[in-house]
Protein backbone atom coordinates (compact mmCIF):
# COMPACT_ATOMS: atom_id res chain seq x y z
CA UNK A 1 0.00 0.00 0.00
CA UNK A 2 1.35 3.21 -0.81
CA UNK A 3 -0.38 6.64 0.51
CA UNK A 4 1.52 9.66 -0.15
CA UNK A 5 1.53 12.48 2.58
CA UNK A 6 -1.92 14.92 2.55
CA UNK A 7 -3.49 12.24 0.20
CA UNK A 8 -7.42 11.47 1.13
CA UNK A 9 -7.63 8.16 3.09
CA UNK A 10 -11.00 7.20 2.58
CA UNK A 11 -13.22 6.59 -0.13
CA UNK A 12 -16.44 8.31 -0.49
CA UNK A 13 -19.63 7.04 1.66
CA UNK A 14 -20.11 3.60 0.09
CA UNK A 15 -23.62 3.22 -1.32
CA UNK A 16 -26.21 0.74 -2.23
CA UNK A 17 -25.73 0.05 -5.74
CA UNK A 18 -29.02 0.87 -7.27
CA UNK A 19 -28.66 -1.95 -10.03
CA UNK A 20 -28.83 -4.58 -7.22
CA UNK A 21 -31.25 -7.22 -6.64
CA UNK A 22 -33.02 -6.01 -3.50
CA UNK A 23 -31.75 -8.43 -0.75
CA UNK A 24 -34.37 -10.07 1.57
CA UNK A 25 -35.73 -8.45 4.88
CA UNK A 26 -35.82 -10.45 7.75
CA UNK A 27 -38.00 -8.75 10.57
CA UNK A 28 -36.80 -8.55 14.27
CA UNK A 29 -38.97 -9.69 16.65
CA UNK A 30 -38.97 -10.02 20.53
CA UNK A 31 -38.85 -13.28 21.77
CA UNK A 32 -41.34 -13.98 24.73
CA UNK A 33 -40.02 -13.84 28.17
CA UNK A 34 -40.40 -16.89 30.11
CA UNK A 35 -42.43 -16.73 33.63
CA UNK A 36 -39.72 -15.89 36.29
CA UNK A 37 -38.13 -18.62 38.29
CA UNK A 38 -37.89 -16.78 41.22
CA UNK A 39 -39.68 -13.59 42.70
CA UNK A 40 -36.55 -11.53 41.92
CA UNK A 41 -35.15 -12.67 38.58
CA UNK A 42 -36.54 -12.81 35.26
CA UNK A 43 -34.84 -13.10 31.71
CA UNK A 44 -35.00 -10.26 29.81
CA UNK A 45 -36.18 -10.83 26.01
CA UNK A 46 -33.73 -11.30 23.23
CA UNK A 47 -33.68 -9.82 19.46
CA UNK A 48 -33.93 -12.97 17.11
CA UNK A 49 -33.86 -12.63 13.80
CA UNK A 50 -36.84 -15.10 11.53
CA UNK A 51 -36.38 -16.78 9.40
CA UNK A 52 -32.69 -18.07 9.14
CA UNK A 53 -32.15 -18.33 5.27
CA UNK A 54 -31.91 -21.70 4.01
CA UNK A 55 -28.70 -23.53 4.20
CA UNK A 56 -27.53 -21.09 7.17
CA UNK A 57 -27.58 -21.18 10.59
CA UNK A 58 -27.82 -18.77 13.38
CA UNK A 59 -24.94 -18.08 15.68
CA UNK A 60 -23.82 -15.82 18.64
CA UNK A 61 -20.33 -14.45 18.67
CA UNK A 62 -18.70 -12.32 21.04
CA UNK A 63 -19.72 -9.12 22.65
CA UNK A 64 -23.29 -10.40 22.30
CA UNK A 65 -23.31 -10.31 18.66
CA UNK A 66 -25.98 -12.51 16.67
CA UNK A 67 -25.44 -13.66 12.77
CA UNK A 68 -26.00 -16.27 10.84
CA UNK A 69 -23.31 -18.61 8.43
CA UNK A 70 -23.93 -21.43 6.00
CA UNK A 71 -24.63 -24.88 8.32
CA UNK A 72 -21.53 -27.20 8.30
CA UNK A 73 -18.88 -24.77 8.74
CA UNK A 74 -16.70 -25.28 11.44
CA UNK A 75 -16.47 -22.62 14.25
CA UNK A 76 -13.00 -21.71 16.43
CA UNK A 77 -11.76 -18.95 18.11
CA UNK A 78 -9.97 -16.44 15.77
CA UNK A 79 -6.70 -15.29 16.48
CA UNK A 80 -8.32 -11.61 17.03
CA UNK A 81 -9.93 -10.09 20.29
CA UNK A 82 -13.52 -10.44 19.95
CA UNK A 83 -13.78 -12.79 17.25
CA UNK A 84 -15.10 -16.04 16.34
CA UNK A 85 -13.94 -18.27 12.65
CA UNK A 86 -16.20 -20.83 10.72
CA UNK A 87 -14.07 -22.55 8.17
CA UNK A 88 -16.04 -23.90 5.21
CA UNK A 89 -15.11 -27.90 5.39
CA UNK A 90 -14.68 -27.99 1.56
CA UNK A 91 -12.29 -25.27 1.78
CA UNK A 92 -10.16 -24.28 4.36
CA UNK A 93 -9.27 -20.92 2.61
CA UNK A 94 -12.39 -19.92 3.08
CA UNK A 95 -13.76 -18.30 6.30
CA UNK A 96 -15.79 -15.95 8.26
CA UNK A 97 -15.16 -13.58 11.27
CA UNK A 98 -17.67 -12.30 13.49
CA UNK A 99 -17.80 -11.06 16.97
CA UNK A 100 -17.06 -8.23 19.26
CA UNK A 101 -14.72 -6.46 21.79
CA UNK A 102 -14.02 -2.99 23.72
CA UNK A 103 -14.39 -0.65 20.96
CA UNK A 104 -10.70 1.20 21.52
CA UNK A 105 -10.07 4.72 22.14
CA UNK A 106 -9.98 6.14 18.57
CA UNK A 107 -13.01 6.87 16.78
CA UNK A 108 -14.04 4.32 14.14
CA UNK A 109 -12.53 6.06 11.27
CA UNK A 110 -9.43 6.99 12.59
CA UNK A 111 -8.64 3.41 14.02
CA UNK A 112 -9.14 1.64 10.99
CA UNK A 113 -7.66 3.97 8.90
CA UNK A 114 -4.56 3.58 11.18
CA UNK A 115 -4.90 -0.52 11.26
CA UNK A 116 -4.95 -0.03 7.29
CA UNK A 117 -1.68 0.99 7.33
CA UNK A 118 -0.15 -1.42 9.74
CA UNK A 119 -2.00 -4.74 7.84
CA UNK A 120 -1.31 -2.60 4.40
CA UNK A 121 2.04 -2.76 4.85
CA UNK A 122 2.50 -6.68 5.95
CA UNK A 123 0.41 -7.98 3.25
CA UNK A 124 2.44 -8.81 -0.11
CA UNK A 125 0.80 -6.21 -3.09
CA UNK A 126 -2.12 -4.94 -0.82
CA UNK A 127 -4.76 -3.42 -2.54
CA UNK A 128 -7.75 -0.95 -1.37
CA UNK A 129 -10.36 -2.08 -3.10
CA UNK A 130 -13.04 0.70 -0.94
CA UNK A 131 -12.57 1.87 2.30
CA UNK A 132 -15.23 4.09 3.64
CA UNK A 133 -18.02 4.74 5.94
CA UNK A 134 -21.54 3.72 5.79
CA UNK A 135 -24.70 3.55 8.35
CA UNK A 136 -25.76 0.04 10.08
CA UNK A 137 -28.59 -0.24 11.97
CA UNK A 138 -28.91 2.83 12.30
CA UNK A 139 -24.95 3.93 13.47
CA UNK A 140 -21.73 5.13 11.68
CA UNK A 141 -19.98 1.91 10.50
CA UNK A 142 -16.72 1.46 8.30
CA UNK A 143 -17.18 -0.61 5.40
CA UNK A 144 -13.72 -1.79 4.28
CA UNK A 145 -12.91 -4.13 1.17
CA UNK A 146 -9.30 -5.50 -0.04
CA UNK A 147 -6.88 -7.72 -1.78
CA UNK A 148 -3.46 -9.15 -1.64
CA UNK A 149 -0.91 -11.84 -2.17
CA UNK A 150 -0.75 -14.59 -0.01
CA UNK A 151 1.41 -18.44 -0.27
CA UNK A 152 -1.69 -19.60 -1.54
CA UNK A 153 -2.70 -17.17 -3.92
CA UNK A 154 -4.44 -13.71 -4.17
CA UNK A 155 -6.92 -13.46 -1.65
CA UNK A 156 -10.07 -10.74 -1.19
CA UNK A 157 -11.32 -9.99 1.64
CA UNK A 158 -14.38 -7.69 2.90
CA UNK A 159 -15.27 -6.70 6.43
CA UNK A 160 -17.35 -4.12 8.09
CA UNK A 161 -17.04 -2.66 11.53
CA UNK A 162 -19.50 -1.05 13.72
CA UNK A 163 -20.05 0.24 17.51
CA UNK A 164 -22.92 0.38 19.90
CA UNK A 165 -22.84 0.45 23.68
CA UNK A 166 -18.73 0.37 24.14
CA UNK A 167 -18.24 -2.34 22.26
CA UNK A 168 -16.81 -2.37 18.45
CA UNK A 169 -18.73 -5.15 16.27
CA UNK A 170 -17.13 -6.97 13.16
CA UNK A 171 -18.45 -8.96 10.13
CA UNK A 172 -15.53 -10.50 8.12
CA UNK A 173 -15.41 -12.88 5.33
CA UNK A 174 -12.04 -13.82 3.43
CA UNK A 175 -11.29 -16.20 0.64
CA UNK A 176 -9.31 -16.84 -2.57
CA UNK A 177 -9.94 -13.83 -5.36
CA UNK A 178 -10.87 -16.80 -7.68
CA UNK A 179 -13.65 -18.03 -4.99
CA UNK A 180 -14.88 -14.71 -4.41
CA UNK A 181 -18.08 -14.90 -6.39
CA UNK A 182 -18.95 -18.14 -4.03
CA UNK A 183 -18.04 -15.87 -0.96
CA UNK A 184 -19.74 -12.63 -1.08
CA UNK A 185 -23.50 -14.24 -0.55
CA UNK A 186 -21.71 -15.40 3.01
CA UNK A 187 -20.66 -11.90 3.88
CA UNK A 188 -23.72 -10.00 2.39
CA UNK A 189 -26.29 -12.31 4.37
CA UNK A 190 -23.97 -12.32 7.28
CA UNK A 191 -25.02 -8.21 7.49
CA UNK A 192 -28.44 -8.34 6.35
CA UNK A 193 -28.89 -11.49 9.44
CA UNK A 194 -26.71 -9.76 12.57
CA UNK A 195 -27.41 -7.45 15.48
CA UNK A 196 -27.15 -5.78 17.09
Amino acid sequence: MSAAVGTVLLNAPKDPDPTAQSTPIYVYTDAPTPEPTTPTTSPKPSRVAMPVPEGYQRVAGPGGLVTTIPSGWKITRSGGPGAMQATDPDDPGRYVRYGGSAAPAAGIVESHVAYEKTFGSAKPNFTRLSLGTTTYHGTQAVDWEFEHDSPTGRRRAHSMYWRVGGIEYVLYASSTSARWSDTKPVYDTMVDNATP
